[in-house]
């Protein structure tokens, strides 16, 4: 058991560090929308290039910051039902859960997100606004994020493991 505690401690401190630091991106999508109310606004000089930053920035904040929000349980869950399963039932369900789905979404977007970056980067992609900024950095982020989810994913699925474990060795049926 600490070599899997360990496995996900090092693995929670990783993203939790990875975390705090994409979090800085929100301040610059805060400073590129006060960037263009103010040329907007006061000078009457809307830029072209603002719009398209805006959007490929907070993508990338969304998806780099979502292994975050998976360890934080930042996530929308339903748990009226599942806080009156026995502990071990709970930790049972969560195996299955990411089992079904989360690590197939993962199998299959990982590669997929890799093979998307690898097109934009290789053929230049640019997208359609006339700013025409390159598409690759956003998804070579949700190539990141999502091996970053996927990590996570597998430190969620230590710590019930784990949990299963220690539940049934201690013979725990108390309410979750």
């Amino acid at each position: 058991m600490k070599a899997i505690k360990a496995i996900y401690n090092g693995i929670d401190k990783f993203n939790d560090f990875l975390g705090r630091i994409f979090s800085v991106l929100s301040l610059a999508i805060l400073a590129v929308i006060m960037c263009e109310v103010i040329l907007r606004r006061i000078f009457n000089r809307p830029q072209i290039w603002t719009q398209d930053l805006i959007v490929m920035l907070f993508a990338c904040y969304i998806i780099l910051i979502s292994a975050y929000g998976l360890q934080k349980k930042a996530f929308v869950a339903v748990d009226v039902v599942y806080a009156m399963f026995p502990v071990r039932v709970q930790h049972i369900l969560h195996i299955v859960t990411y089992a079904i789905f989360l690590v197939p979404f993962l199998m299959g977007l990982v590669p997929a997100s890799w093979t998307f970056f690898l097109n934009a980067y290789t053929t230049g992609e640019q997208t359609y606004s006339v700013w025409a900024a390159p598409t690759w950095p956003v998804k070579l982020c949700l190539f990141v994020g999502l091996v970053l989810l996927a990590i996570q994913a597998v430190s969620e699925i230590l710590k019930h493991v784990e949990g299963l474990v220690t539940a049934s060795a201690n013979g725990k049926e108390a309410q979750g």
